[in-house]
């Protein structure tokens, strides 16, 4: 949205682009949240993280191994 301003005889011209947050926010309303929702949610996450880990880990020491055999077989 672009805003012109008059000030002390000086054109300020100005584009401004504001975001529109919620258009309104009730803070009275309760949200019902269901705990065991939220723990599943964390103990799926920490399932997820520790699998990254080993397959990350795994490829890690895959690497090395090929690096070693093929230094091995260079020699």
């Amino acid at each position: 949205m672009r805003k012109v301003y008059f000030h002390n005889e000086k054109l300020i011209d100005q584009n401004i682009n504001t975001k529109r947050l919620s258009e309104v926010q009730h803070i009275g309303e309760r949200q019902v949240v269901d705990i065991n929702k939220l723990l599943n949610r964390v103990k799926i996450d920490q399932k997820n993280e520790i699998k990254r880990k080993i397959i990350f880990y795994s490829f890690v020491i895959l690497g090395l191994f090929l690096l070693g055999a093929l230094i091995t077989f260079l020699k």
